[in-house]
């Protein structure tokens, strides 16, 4: 295995002291955090420390708002010995809006005195918020339920909300409880009849899904850091036992919410039975 130390080559003898090799500084990554590198010769005699320089772009970010023209803070971690040579990582961070696409600027480091062309090559990213992630919800089998919730768009990408996503359910720690009541009832007749009986009984004990619907705002669009105050509408399944709780939850984008619900233990009213008890709900 090699262990040459870097090397670059220079028009100019290089100098005494900490030299950046020619060339442009590629940065790439989503707009939090950008990597990229650049070699470091230290020719002098002493250790050399580098922590910091600054990016400067040439196009303003093509009039993003979000990206600041001067002044970014590029962050570099460079350590050199005397006489060494070292990839140097650098990283920058950007406005999480700042559109994917290529940026042009130049990189000023003021310890060196010298500056180098700059290629930012900021990705795509979608990410999404949604407030609260929990929602504790009681109700009856088949009813509905509404609460408010806040969306944000986080990422540098457009999100369109969907007009409703699936609400999965499951009885709260039916796996142990049903393992346990199926071993009490046919342990003794063996394992495989054992295992039979739990198989049935945790198919009995599943509900199909629920559904979110997202009320009036189903197929808005969110701009990037865009945030929407809105409805959540819960519609319960059918198929549900009284005095049991439940747990699941929802995907929106790549926010996972979850969920309890607790089916309420009332019996319906009667048609035309004055003020019948509401549904209720909590959200955290």
């Amino acid at each position: 295995m090699s262990t040459a130390t870097p090397t670059a080559s220079y028009t100019t003898p290089p100098p005494d002291g900490p030299v950046l090799a020619p060339g442009a500084i590629t940065l790439i990554g989503r707009p939090a955090l950008l990597r990229g590198s650049v070699l470091l010769a230290n020719r002098s005699a002493q250790k050399f420390k580098l922590k910091t320089a600054t990016l400067n772009l040439k196009d303003g970010g093509s009039g993003d708002p979000h990206l600041p023209r001067q002044g970014l803070a590029l962050q570099v971690s460079a350590r050199l010995p005397p006489g060494a040579a070292a990839h140097a990582p650098l990283q920058l961070s950007l406005d999480a809006r700042t559109p994917a696409g290529t940026y042009h600027g130049e990189a000023v480091f003021d310890a060196l005195g010298e500056t180098r062309e700059a290629v930012l090559r900021v990705l795509e990213h979608r990410a999404l918020s949604l407030r609260p992630s929990h929602f504790e919800l009681y109700g009856r089998p088949g009813g509905s339920l509404s609460l408010p919730a806040v969306v944000t768009n986080l990422g540098n990408v457009a999100f369109t909300l969907p007009k409703a996503s699936p609400l999965t359910l499951g009885e709260d720690n039916a796996f142990s409880a049903l393992f346990h009541a199926a071993m009490a009832r046919k342990g003794a007749e063996g394992h495989q009849v054992a295992l039979d009986a739990f198989t049935e009984l945790l198919a009995a004990s599943e509900v199909e899904s629920g559904r979110v619907v997202w009320a009036a705002d189903g197929g808005k669009t969110l701009a990037p850091g865009e945030s929407l105050s809105t409805e959540l509408v819960f519609e319960l399944p059918e198929k549900l036992s009284r005095r049991r709780a439940y747990v699941g939850g929802f995907v929106v984008g790549r926010a996972a919410c979850s969920v309890e619900l607790e089916v309420d233990i009332d019996e319906p009213a009667p048609p035309g039975a004055n003020n019948p008890k509401p549904d209720r709900k909590v959200a955290r």
